[in-house]
């Protein structure tokens, strides 16, 4: 009978079954256990029992034509294991082992796994190329990985960036997006001047429905070419925003003086320069305090004491 199941990784799982290599019992288990643990099918089925190292090496060179090989004998480059953070490797149980001019060769305990595949292949920049090993051999070359010690540091302060921040880089785009939609509607429903201004640069011998797709062509433009611009001011202000070092930003800032700055000076960004805020302050100068919301947030948070200098510091 076949197997109806819809969870993740039964695609693999109908090729061991229909092969012969699992029952549907042992298919059900694994699913079952993959659903609470997230661990890779095929690392669940090894694991159980179900079957053995090399069952799964062969099922993997037979059936996708991936190579085989032994990692004991290849001495891997530590250059390599900055392509891939040890976080994502070890997870995965995965590990690069040599780069060529086609790409890097990734030693990998499911190569199946597509969509991680693409994954990688996005984060290093490079093609990869998957080859299976023994999971045993790839846990003793993960063993290499150098201590990540300041990563860690660097994750959990960035987790610690104020509310301010993590609320416009979400919501920037959209709330800029959507304002300019209802300035446009309000300008050509309320604004006499603006109406006239339109009606005479319309041509007077096309019908109404014309004109009307001419106005809604020509907003409709400039909408997507201030999307667009909006866009790329968030990218530059909240992509791969990072905490600053503390010897470059110097001494921890005052809340008191943060607040004062915030109070009279917060619509113009300066207590975000004050704190060490580049972007944002750049940003929030060039909108004016976002029309006065991110001036009114700024200074609540501040009064919360809920935002740090910009190297993740408290305020004193």
């Amino acid at each position: 009978m076949p197997h109806k199941s819809s969870s993740a990784g039964t695609n693999i799982g109908e090729i061991l079954l229909r092969e012969g290599l699992i029952t549907n019992a042992q298919l059900d288990m694994a699913l079952a256990r993959q659903r609470e643990t997230d661990k890779p099918l095929m690392r669940i089925l090894v694991e159980s029992g179900f079957i053995d190292e090399t069952r799964r090496l062969n099922f993997f060179k037979r059936q996708f034509g991936i190579p085989l090989i032994s990692l004991e004998t290849i001495q891997i480059d530590p250059i390599l294991y900055t392509y891939i953070p040890a976080q994502i490797a070890r997870r995965h149980h995965l590990v690069p082992i040599k780069l060529d001019r086609d790409g890097l060769v990734v030693a990998m305990e499911d190569p199946s796994d597509l969509v991680l595949i693409d994954n990688l292949k996005e984060l290093v920049g490079l093609r990869i190329k998957p080859v299976v090993a023994p999971s045993a051999e790839i846990q003793a070359a993960l063993e290499g990985y150098p201590e990540e010690e300041v990563s860690e540091k660097v994750i959990e302060r960035a987790e610690k960036f104020d509310p301010a921040v993590r609320f416009f880089s979400w919501f920037f785009l959209p709330m800029m997006s959507a304002a300019l939609l209802v300035g446009m509607a309000a300008m050509l429903t309320l604004y006499e001047p603006f109406q006239r201004w339109l009606q005479n640069h319309l041509a007077d011998n096309v019908t109404k429905s014309a004109q009307a797709f001419t106005v809604f062509l020509y907003f409709f433009l400039t909408w997507g070419v201030w999307t667009i611009i909006m866009y790329e001011i968030r990218g530059l202000v909240f992509d791969d925003f990072q905490w600053r070092d503390p010897a470059e930003l110097g001494p921890p800032r005052s809340r008191k003086k943060a607040m004062f700055i915030s109070l009279f000076f917060g619509w113009l960004g300066i207590d975000r320069f004050y704190l060490g805020y580049r972007g944002p302050g750049i940003l929030k100068l060039l909108t004016l305090g976002l029309v006065g919301f991110w001036w009114i947030f700024d200074f609540v948070l501040l009064l919360l004491n809920k935002i740090p200098d910009a190297a993740g510091r408290p305020l004193e």
